[in-house]
């Protein structure tokens, strides 16, 4: 039997409640993932086969992380047959299952940011559109949206009435690049993140005999942080769960906030339209904070109309009351925070204790000078990623083009890199030709390299060379050799590291770049020594493409305060926070690109802000901020309005207070003494 005693009362009920549809209504910090853990291994207990669970995660770290600790309840072999992932991991282990439906070889490549933006502005060429006027990115965002909420190429990208966020030529654009775009990804046997969700809805939609099948496998699905899913993902949900009746999603309305990528709050408020007869528990208890902030947090979210009713509390006591603090300006406010962070470290408090959260990544820089100033350590989360050096990039395409030739995005890449004479005059021509003949580039290389197109017979034997290094590493990791050594091999043949630094004039610098290099060769040492005989360079891409785009949780370091937005904060949790910034027009934020604002969903940041602090929460505002030279007074946020006054302490900065009247008496005196005592050295 597994034990439960440790469970509150609303705890037990969503673990123990597990035939018919259910929805888990976990408020911030009260213990969700112990919940579903909780329930996986109660439902192998009375008998449940694991193969017949899926639990889906946004993270490959909850992923892991859940998995990890179902082994500490349930005998570890049993733990390893559950599938547990992430939605866009399940949808591209059924793509490889079912690829001959789709006519998609089985190792499928994915196609990573650069990738697509190379197809959006190559489809953009093909049809004259400028991408100096149409931003490629902007143009990539509103087809990922597209395809998220269910359209298809052809389609109208919104409904009628629906905001365009780029404005209407933009969305014109868009539509006439789609379904070149979804050719080009298709002539390379790539499918994009959004289509890891898509393909595999149409599958199941159209087939049924693959929906008995998974129907038949999976008896019982859960889904954690249900309130971030899109259109999309719940087609996908319904054709998996329906007919079963055994869906258990959890997740929290309050903390729904990625509207901006497409993920829909109303999956959440309209779950019982979708899965009918469904049960609601509600995890109202909080493990986290203390009562004071538990008070504001849940006096900003109460005025939300348009949500599930729920009320946070605790058993740990009210601790000490939240801060408000006006500041007189961006410079006074990014002081104070930072004397009371030194403050705080002074008291015994480690700097990663501490989290400065804001609404948008251009707060930080007052932030990061405060800091500076006071020699304290930080970091602000949210910069290059490693897997998106450029350096690793290079390699990286090597590797995919050996696993698929197809892949022109990579090829193109590495075709001329390191210099090898294949100049972009040349690559013209043979691209023309590709496209005259009806051939993959891969082919038109191979052709060229033979000699048969006389206006690149001069560059032929170049073209040879690079050719028959790709077919010799291909062959070798088609044999079974380690892609590891492979890695090596090549990028020593190749002397990827001398074209690294060949780029910097400082040899510190270059020596940095190139330790990255292998470092990422480690990084699939590490994948083969893991997975042992299933490792395959395919997969191990795969796994990279997925982590990069999924939101990944990054392992925050203990010895640097950390700077944050509050987009990137939600799921974490600080001993100190200072959320900063609550003026109008920055939080709530007065509205992306010309959208109007989001009310419920700026309320809804607001309280994942309040949320992340344990012990000690500061709030503060700037009276005015620097605007095109000028300092610009600032309303504050409406939001601080609704906090309870027995639960905070205000501090206007302008103000004098009795301790800093009594340092000001203090330091005159001193003075004054130290005067005297000078005159009378004389």
């Amino acid at each position: 039997m597994i034990d439960l005693s440790h469970l509150n009362p609303a705890q037990r009920e969503a673990v123990l409640r597990t035939e018919g549809h259910l929805l888990v209504l976990a408020g911030a910090g009260s213990g969700k993932t112990r919940v579903i853990v909780h329930r996986i291994a109660h439902l192998i207990d009375q008998g449940v086969p694991a193969s017949a669970i899926l639990a889906v995660t946004f993270t490959n770290k909850a992923a892991g992380e859940m998995r990890a600790r179902v082994e500490k309840l349930v005998p570890r072999k049993l733990a390893r047959e559950l599938t547990v992932g992430t939605f866009h991991a399940f949808g591209l282990e059924l793509l490889r299952a079912e690829h001959a439906r789709i006519g998609y070889p089985r190792q499928i490549s994915i196609a990573d940011t650069g990738d697509q933006l190379a197809l959006v502005k190559r489809a953009m060429r093909l049809i004259r559109i400028d991408d100096r006027r149409f931003d490629a990115r902007k143009i990539l965002t509103l087809i990922s949206l597209a395809k998220g909420a269910g359209r298809k190429p052809g389609e109208s990208l919104r409904r009628p009435g629906e905001f365009a966020p780029f404005g209407e030529d933009y969305d014109l654009v868009a539509e006439a690049v789609f379904p070149h775009y979804e050719q080009a990804l298709r002539a390379m046997a790539m499918v994009d993140f959004d289509d890891l969700i898509r393909i595999p809805t149409e599958l199941l939609r159209e087939h049924d005999d693959l929906r008995a099948a998974l129907h038949d496998r999976f008896r019982h699905i859960l889904v954690d942080e249900y309130q971030d899913t899109n259109r999309a993902q719940l087609e996908l949900l319904k054709l998996l769960g329906l007919p079963k009746g055994n869906v258990c999603a959890v997740g929290d309305d309050d903390q729904a906030i990625y509207g901006f990528r497409g993920a829909e709050v109303r999956n959440i408020l309209e779950f019982h339209l979708h899965f009918p007869g469904v049960a609601e528990v509600r995890l109202e208890q909080n493990y986290r904070s203390t009562g004071n902030i538990l008070a504001c947090a849940n006096a900003v979210i109460r005025q939300n109309e348009n949500r599930k009713p729920k009320t946070l509390f605790t058993r740990s006591g009210p601790g000490e009351k939240v801060r408000v603090v006006a500041c007189v300006d961006e410079e006074s406010e990014a002081r104070y925070v930072a004397s009371q962070i030194r403050e705080s470290i002074a008291r015994g408090r480690r700097p990663g204790d501490h989290a400065i959260l804001y609404r948008t990544n251009l707060q930080s820089r007052p932030f990061e000078e405060a800091l500076r100033a006071e020699g304290i350590a930080y970091e602000v989360v949210g910069g290059t990623e490693f897997f998106d050096r450029r350096e690793v990039k290079d390699l990286l395409a090597y590797l995919r083009v050996l696993t698929n030739p197809a892949d022109e995005v990579s090829l193109l890449r590495i075709v001329n890199y390191p210099p090898r004479g294949i100049g972009d005059a040349t690559l013209e021509k043979i691209r023309h030709r590709a496209t005259a003949h009806g051939l993959p580039l891969m082919d038109a290389l191979r052709r060229a390299a033979e000699g048969e197109w006389e206006e690149v017979d001069q560059t032929a034997p170049r073209i040879r060379a690079f050719v028959e290094l790709v077919d010799r590493y291909a062959r070798r990791l088609a044999e079974g050799e380690r892609a590891s050594t492979l890695a090596r091999e090549l990028m020593a043949e190749v002397d990827l590291e001398g074209a690294v630094r060949s780029q910097f004039v400082s040899a510190d610098a270059a020596a940095a770049r190139v330790a990255i290099l292998h470092e990422t060769v480690r990084s699939l040492e590490r994948y083969e020594a893991r997975e042992g005989r299933r490792a395959s360079l395919a997969q191990y891409l795969a796994q990279l493409a997925l982590e990069r785009r999924e939101e990944e949780e990054r392992e925050l370091p203990g010895h640097r305060v950390i700077l944050m937005t509050l987009h990137a904060a939600k799921g974490l949790e600080f001993p100190v926070v200072f959320l900063v910034g609550l003026e109008e027009d920055l939080l709530p934020h007065k509205g992306m690109q010309g959208a109007p604002p989001d009310l419920p969903e700026e309320r809804r940041l607001c309280y994942v802000g309040i949320t992340r602090a344990r012990e000690r929460l500061v709030i503060t505002r700037a009276k005015t901020r620097m605007a095109r030279g000028r300092a610009v007074q600032r309303p504050p946020s409406r939001f601080l309005a609704d906090l309870p006054e027995e639960a905070i302490e205000t501090i206007d900065l302008e103000e004098p207070t009795p301790e800093s009247e009594e340092r000001s008496r203090t330091f005159f005196s001193d003075l004054v003494a130290m005067l005297e005592s000078r005159a009378a050295g004389k």
